[in-house]
C-alpha cells in the first residue's frame, strides 16, 4: 500500500519506469515488496538483505550489503483490505480503493500507520568490515615478508649488490603469497582487539545518547527517513538511497530547539543515461525537534484539512491544491536545510 513515506519515491520510479525488488529476514522466511506494487508482503521487523533493480522489466543492478541491526515494519494486507466509510461522503469501500482519494467525492487521503519502522536501529554490536580487515592484513604480510626476505639475503649473500636487492622484492612477493593466511590468523589477535574496542566504544555512546535524550527511538528513525527521501528524491537523478550505518549522534540545544547532529554511512543510487550509478559516501544531517503545529497521524487513512480553506490535502504535494497554503510539518523531527 502506498504511505505517506514511500508514495512520493513509488510516483517518481514509476515515471522512470524502474522498479525496485527488496528482500527482507524475517525470522526463517524471505519475504519481498516492490515498489510497483505488483507484489508486498506485510513485514514485520524485518531486516533487508537483498535489492534488485528493474528497468522497463529488465535486471540491471542488485545491491546486498545492509546492516542487519537496521529493522523494517511494512502492513499492507491487514490495512487496505479494511472496510472504509468516506466520512465527507458516506461512501463504503476497501481503504485500498481510497488511496488516490475517493471515488466519489475526491477527498483526498493520505495512508499511514503508526506501527511502522523505517529503519530503526534497535541493537548494537560488533560489525567488521572484512575489506578492510583483508587490506590491513596484506599490507602487514608484505611488509614483513620483505623484512624476512631482507634479514635472509642480507645474512647469506656475501655481496649486496641491485642483484640482491631486487631478490628480496621477488622472495618478499613470493613468501607474502604463501604466508598470507598465516598472517591473516597471527593478524586477527593483533588487529582485531583494538577494532572491537574502538566499536564497543562507538556503541556505547550511541546507547548513552539515547538513555541521555529519552527521544522516541521509533519516531526518530521513520522521521529521519521521511526527510531523507523528501531530501534526496527532489533531485532529479537520484532513484534510491540506503543508510548503511548510523556512526555518530549529538544533541544540542538552539534557539530553545533540541538539534540532533547524525552522522550515517549512506548508500545513494542515480540513474543516468538509463544506468545505475552507486555511491557510497559519509553524510551529516541535522534534525530539529519541532514540537508546535505538527500534524497528528493516525493509523490507516487520514484526512488533512487546509487550515487556510478547510479543503482536503494530498500530504505528497505539500500544499493545498485549491489556495496554495503550505500544510504543516507531518513530523516531529524536521530537517534543518544545509
Amino acid at each position: 500500500m502506498p504511505l505517506i513515506s514511500n508514495n512520493f519515491h513509488n510516483k517518481m520510479l514509476k515515471e522512470h519506469k524502474l522498479n525496485i525488488k527488496t528482500k527482507y529476514i524475517v525470522g526463517n522466511k524471505i519475504l519481498e515488496r516492490n515498489t510497483d506494487n505488483s507484489y508486498n508482503d506485510d513485514i514485520k521487523n524485518g531486516i533487508r538483505c537483498e535489492k534488485d533493480y528493474y528497468l522497463n522489466n529488465k535486471f540491471i543492478h542488485k545491491e546486498t550489503m545492509f546492516d542487519s541491526r537496521i529493522e523494517y515494519t511494512f502492513i499492507s494486507n491487514e490495512e487496505e483490505n479494511k472496510d472504509y466509510r468516506c466520512p465527507n461522503c458516506g461512501m463504503i469501500s476497501k481503504l485500498k480503493f481510497f488511496i488516490d482519494g475517493c471515488p466519489y467525492c475526491n477527498t483526498y487521503y493520505n495512508i499511514d500507520y503508526t506501527e511502522k519502522e523505517l529503519g530503526s536501529k534497535h541493537h548494537y554490536d560488533r560489525i567488521l568490515k572484512s575489506k578492510t580487515y583483508r587490506i590491513v592484513t596484506l599490507i602487514v604480510d608484505i611488509i614483513i615478508s620483505l623484512v624476512i626476505s631482507y634479514l635472509f639475503i642480507k645474512n647469506t649473500s656475501r655481496t649486496f649488490n641491485n642483484y640482491d636487492k631486487s631478490k628480496i622484492f621477488i622472495y618478499g612477493a613470493i613468501l607474502s603469497i604463501v604466508l598470507y593466511y598465516f598472517f591473516y590468523i597471527i593478524d586477527a589477535y593483533i588487529i582485531l582487539p583494538p577494532i572491537k574496542k574502538y566499536k564497543d566504544r562507538l556503541n556505547q555512546i550511541q546507547i548513552d545518547f539515547w538513555k541521555r535524550t529519552k527521544i522516541d527511538k521509533t519516531t526518530f528513525f521513520n522521521n529521519l527517513n521521511y526527510e531523507l527521501g523528501k531530501y534526496y528524491y527532489n533531485k532529479s537523478n537520484i532513484i534510491d538511497y540506503d543508510i548503511i550505518d548510523y556512526t555518530d549522534f549529538k544533541d544540542y540545544t538552539k534557539d530553545d530547539k533540541l538539534h540532533v547532529d547524525i552522522t550515517m554511512e549512506i548508500r545513494i543510487v542515480y540513474l543516468i543515461n538509463n544506468n545505475l550509478k552507486v555511491e557510497l559516501k559519509k553524510e551529516k544531517i541535522t534534525l530539529m525537534r519541532h514540537e508546535n503545529g505538527t500534524l497528528d497521524l493516525k493509523k490507516g487513512a487520514n484526512i488533512m484539512q487546509c487550515y487556510n480553506c478547510g479543503a482536503s490535502i494530498d500530504a505528497n504535494k505539500g500544499k493545498c491544491t485549491y489556495c496554495d497554503s503550505e500544510i504543516k510539518y507531518l513530523q516531529e523531527w524536521i530537517l534543518v536545510k544545509k
